[in-house]
């Protein structure tokens, strides 16, 4: 494995994090567009049947939204648990707090530097340390 492809794994959850809220997102719309939906009452026969279907079709589409927020949820699941894996492998100290603030709260490099007091390029410093420590502990294990 090489540097930059543990950079992607560790970013799988970051990634998987923000497709759940775009999902999330889609299923409130839907939500919104069903509550526009309302019952027209007529006293000919036959009369509103166009909006009963629409709130059936609104339904049926929540529902399927709703199905793969599940998955979605079951892949941020899954990606945080590799990337807590990862991190596990680091001792604690800098390093670790450097990387499971940047990939686990997915916080900004500025932020992780203010809340820890230390300067930006130390920061990154400590992550490239702690990219190089997972990899010699992963290709370790590999052997």
């Amino acid at each position: 494995m090489t540097k930059e492809e543990l950079k992607e794994k560790l970013k799988g959850a970051m990634y998987a994090q923000r497709t759940l809220e775009g999902e999330l997102d889609k299923l409130q719309e839907l939500r919104n567009l069903a509550q526009k939906v309302t019952p027209a009452y007529s006293q000919s026969p036959g009369g509103g049947s166009g909006n009963a279907q629409k709130l059936e079709n609104s339904v049926a589409k929540i529902i399927k939204q709703e199905k793969i927020i599940a998955e979605c949820c079951n892949e941020l699941c899954a990606q945080l648990a590799e990337v807590r894996a990862l991190v596990a492998l680091l001792p604690m100290g800098p390093m670790r707090l450097v990387m499971q603030r940047r990939y686990l709260n997915y916080q900004k490099w500025e932020q992780i530097a203010a809340e820890l007091h230390y300067s930006w390029q130390n920061v990154h410093r400590l992550h490239s340390k702690a990219l190089d420590y997972i990899l010699h502990e992963v290709n370790k294990e590999k052997t």
